[in-house]
């Protein structure tokens, strides 16, 4: 199966650090911890941050809310700029004023206006 664009949003990304900023700390039951040497070997083994390599991959567009108290806005930047340095058509989209929950109606419509024009653009 092949993938043209992928849009990633609000995800925690860089599971090795997750649990050092934001809600992590309450993810620990359900993730584990890098304190543990055998939850950190798990976790890098599915962490997306960590699992980048030199490979074709679609175009991305990573999303952030500069706000958001759940998944901290540096697992996207970071993912972005780890995707662009081997060489992948990364895109990154920043929210300033949003967090991870509600947004009005206009910032809502802007976001999906956004994904909607990412995907026009790498599918066609």
């Amino acid at each position: 199966c092949s993938f043209g664009a992928v849009a990633c949003t609000a995800a925690p990304l860089d599971m090795a650090r997750y649990e050092l900023t934001g809600f992590g700390p309450y993810w620990i039951e359900e993730f584990g911890t890098r304190e543990d040497s055998g939850d950190l070997a798990a976790l890098l083994a599915y962490s997306p941050y960590h699992q980048v390599r030199e490979v074709a991959y679609p175009a991305v567009l990573l999303s952030t809310f500069e706000q958001d108290s759940r998944v901290d806005p540096l697992h996207a930047r970071k993912m972005c700029a780890a995707l662009q340095a081997v060489g992948a058509r990364a895109a990154l989209r920043r929210d300033a004023a949003a967090g991870h929950g509600e947004r009005d109606r206009t910032s809502r419509l802007g976001y999906f206006a956004d994904v909607l024009a990412f995907f026009r653009r790498n599918l066609t």
